[in-house]
C-alpha cells in the first residue's frame, strides 16, 4: 500500500514507520524532524498544509491509507496554547476524514486514555460516555468526532511508553534516568491508566492494519498507578525502588486530569484473542527490561 502519515517523526510515529514500511511505501510529513532511514519512506512534499494541498497530494500518489499520528501530548501546553491545540487535534482530523472520506481510503486515529472524568473505579470501555475535564481531551474528543465522520475510520484510544532515543521523555525514560543517577523522585499513587510498551502497541497496530478491521478500540494492558508502575519497573531493572516516593496527583499544582484513564481491552481480545499475550503487563516490562 501506499500510506500517508501525520505525526511520524514523534515517538510513536518514528516505531510504527519501521514496522510498517517493510511491505508498504510510507509518506511521511515533516513538520520539523528529518526522516533517519529513507528506505521505503518517502518525506509527504505538501506545500501548505490544507485541504487543497493534502488532497492533491493524495490524488497524486494514490495512497490507499491515511493514518494520523499527529498529537500535542502535553496537558499543560494544550491549555496554554489552545490555537495550536485546536489546530492539530480538531483541524486536522477535520481535513484527513474528509478527504479520506471522498477518496473512499481507510483512515487511523490515535486517540488518547484522557476523554473521561475519571471518577470511575472500574476500567472505561469504547462505549463508555466521554466527559473531558481539560483542554487537550476536549480537543482530543473532538477530533475523534470528526474522524467518525468517515465510516471507514478505526479510532484507537491508548497511551504507551518505551525507550525514546532521541527525547527520553517517555514515562519510562524519567523514571529509569532519575534511578540510574540516584536521584529521589515522587510518583502519583492515585492516578491509574493502563499503558502498551510502545513495541506492543505498533505490533498491534500493524496487525489491525491488516485485518482492515474498523470502529473505536482501546489498546491497553491492566490497570495500575503510576507510583506501582514505577516501582514495578525499578524492580525490573534492579534499580533503588526506595528512590520512588508516593504521592498524590494535586489539582491546585497541574492542570486538571482525570485520575482513572484505565481502559478496557476486551473488546478487542474478543475480536482477536491472539494479541492477548501482547495486552498483558508483564509482556510490557519483559520488553523494557530488554531495550534498557
Amino acid at each position: 500500500m501506499n500510506i500517508l502519515i501525520f505525526g511520524g517523526t514523534g515517538f510513536l510515529g518514528e516505531k510504527l514507520v519501521a514496522k510498517i514500511k517493510q511491505k508498504n511505501v510510507v509518506f511521511v510529513y515533516i513538520n520539523k524532524t528529518q526522516l533517519k532511514n529513507k528506505k521505503n519512506t518517502k518525506e509527504a512534499k505538501i506545500k501548505k498544509f490544507d485541504y487543497e494541498n493534502i488532497k492533491k497530494f493524495v490524488t497524486e500518489n494514490k495512497i490507499n491509507l491515511i493514518i494520523n499520528l499527529a498529537s500535542l501530548t502535553s496537558v499543560e501546553l494544550c491549555q496554554k496554547y489552545k490555537k495550536k491545540s485546536y489546530k492539530v487535534h480538531v483541524l486536522l482530523p477535520k481535513i484527513l476524514s474528509k478527504i479520506s472520506n471522498e477518496k473512499s481510503i481507510r483512515i487511523i486515529h490515535i486517540s488518547t486514555d484522557h476523554l473521561f472524568k475519571g471518577e470511575k473505579i472500574d476500567l472505561y470501555r469504547e462505549i463508555s460516555k466521554p466527559n473531558p475535564i481539560n483542554y487537550y481531551a476536549k480537543t482530543k474528543y473532538l477530533g475523534e468526532n470528526e474522524i467518525k465522520k468517515n465510516k471507514n475510520h478505526l479510532i484507537i484510544r491508548t497511551n504507551f511508553f518505551g525507550l525514546n532515543k532521541k527525547k527520553k521523555n517517555s514515562f519510562s525514560d524519567k523514571i529509569v534516568n532519575k534511578l540510574k543517577n540516584k536521584v529521589k523522585m515522587s510518583l502519583w499513587s492515585n492516578v491509574y491508566f493502563s499503558p502498551l510498551h510502545v513495541e506492543n502497541l505498533t505490533y498491534i497496530i500493524n496487525y489491525l492494519i491488516k485485518k482492515k478491521i474498523t470502529g473505536i478500540f482501546n489498546l491497553s494492558s491492566e490497570k495500575i498507578s503510576k507510583y506501582t508502575l514505577g516501582v514495578l519497573i525499578a524492580n525490573k531493572l534492579n534499580l533503588d525502588k526506595h528512590l520512588i516516593k508516593q504521592n498524590l496527583f494535586d489539582k491546585k499544582l497541574f492542570v486538571k486530569r482525570p485520575l482513572n484513564m484505565s481502559l478496557s481491552n476486551k473488546k478487542i481480545l474478543n475480536y482477536f484473542p491472539i494479541l492477548k499475550k501482547k495486552m498483558t503487563l508483564k509482556s510490557q516490562l519483559e520488553i523494557l527490561k530488554n531495550e534498557y
